[in-house]
């Protein structure tokens, strides 16, 4: 049997009546461990689409999906007997990635509709999960036998939302991001070491050659997380792919960053795939890597190349508890002693830790200059971040001012990173400071000056 398409011009005949009249309503609720986006593609892409469409058993082997208002829908269920459902209809509302409106019906030999529901589907998401919501309203029924189809919707329907959930855990996690920055600055960033301890992780063994194997340790909520990868396609300023598992456990994926420029704009996209692979844990939740990948590009990586030219960034070890070493920069009695470049004196006139909180200082050169400075707290997390709007000057000078972001990363019981981030308005001011004030240089002496008094912190 030959099936076509619906008709144009398809023949009204008598509405029914039936135990499902037209006008009625069924509504299904659904929860998926999925971010929005990705049930929304599951739900729009017909690849997708036809592994799960259709109650338990059946297949799609033809899917005519394109979601666009206005287009055609034409499906083919297979049942397991090997009997054809034909479907058709069209998209009447597209929202990405929050609702969607169509018209189906099951269609005769002929391909005219046998009844036509209107289907809404909304998305909702909290917490990394989706509830999807599914309102099917009966507007017509035509053909004679429509009853004993309409009869069996609803529980079809319910079977097809419940493997909608296997092909979710199925897809590969995708985030895309444009950046205000070139490609070879973003390249750099996602491929050479120094940068990427910036916004990535700590890998000192990376170099972006196939087969070259790298090794990275996260610990996050109790766990400690061996990742294990080996890279396995560089093509330069366009794609970096390497596996991704973790040491212990089951499993493999594959991590890939594209690259796409525009113009001095560059458009990134992850791919992670296979992480259905993971053992069923709490930790290898989709969820945690949704908002892992989330904030590391669409945040860290996204704040380092936008401003890498109107930053200064230094960093140091020290081998001393974080704790102590958050004491050491957020007492006044301590600050007094080490803050500053060497041969440099300050004096506290204000320091009122906490946020909105005023620090007003003056700095006191070995020439007998001073640099009068005064800071406003924006962020505070104890014991390891601390943000300042920071404005100073030389005495009879112009002002800078610059955002200050003092991080404490504990690297182990008794070691601690402490790196400086200043962000100035614009590359040319970020560079007057630089040449003026001796800024980078100074920042290093500073760190210098504090692993020299650490040791009498109490």
């Amino acid at each position: 049997m030959k099936l076509a398409k619906p008709s144009k011009n398809k023949s009204m005949r008598a509405q029914i009546e039936s135990k499902h009249p037209v006008g009625t309503e069924f509504v299904i609720t659904r929860e998926y461990d999925a971010p929005r986006e990705l049930v929304w593609l599951a739900c729009t892409d017909a690849k997708h689409l036809a592994q799960w469409w259709g109650p338990r058993g059946f297949t799609a082997p033809v899917c005519e999906w394109d979601a666009q208002p206005g287009k055609e829908i034409f499906v083919v269920m297979r049942a397991p007997d090997g009997t054809r459902y034909p479907m058709g209809g069209k998209f009447v509302e597209v929202t990405a990635p929050e609702r969607l409106v169509t018209l189906t019906g099951a269609l005769d030999e002929n391909g005219d509709l046998m009844f036509e529901f209107q289907h809404t589907l909304t998305l909702v998401e909290q917490d990394a999960k989706t509830t999807l919501t599914m309102r099917s309203r009966l507007l017509k029924a035509i053909a004679p036998d429509a009853a004993k189809y309409i009869g069996g919707f609803e529980a079809g329907m319910t079977q097809s939302l419940e493997r909608l959930a296997g092909v979710v855990e199925k897809i590969p996690f995708t985030i895309e991001r444009v950046f205000d920055a070139p490609v070879a600055l973003v390249w750099r960033a996602i491929t050479t070491p120094e940068a990427m301890s910036r916004w990535y992780f700590d890998i000192t063994n990376f170099k972006p050659e196939v087969g070259c194997e790298f090794q990275f340790i996260v610990e996050h909520e109790g766990n400690v997380h061996d990742h294990r990868c080996q890279i396995t396609e560089v093509v330069p300023q366009k794609t970096i792919a390497y596996t991704w598992r973790f040491h212990g456990h089951q499993g493999e994926s594959l991590v890939t960053f594209e690259l796409f420029a525009e113009g001095d704009r560059t458009q990134l996209r992850l791919t992670h795939q296979g992480l259905e692979t993971f053992p069923k844990l709490p930790r290898f939740a989709r969820k945690n890597f949704a908002r892992g990948w989330t904030w590391l590009i669409g945040s860290g990586l996204k704040d380092y190349v936008e401003n890498a030219g109107r930053e200064i960034y230094i960093a140091r070890d020290f081998n001393a508890p974080q704790a102590l070493v958050w004491e050491a920069m957020t007492n006044p009695k301590h600050v007094v002693n080490w803050w500053g470049p060497g041969g440099f004196s300050i004096t506290i006139e204000e320091m009122d830790f906490r946020v909105g909180g005023a620090w007003r200082h003056v700095m006191h050169g070995p020439d007998g200059v001073n640099y009068p400075n005064h800071s406003i707290f924006q962020e505070i997390v104890k014991p390891e971040r601390i943000v300042f709007q920071h404005g100073g000057k030389r005495e009879g000078g112009p002002g800078v001012s610059f955002v200050s972001t003092w991080s404490f990363e504990k690297l182990a019981a008794d070691k601690t990173r402490v790196s400086i981030r200043m962000v100035f308005p614009s590359e040319p001011e970020r560079d007057l400071v630089v040449k003026e004030f001796g800024a980078i240089e100074g920042g290093k002496q500073t760190l210098e000056r504090l692993g020299e008094y650490l040791p009498s912190v109490k």
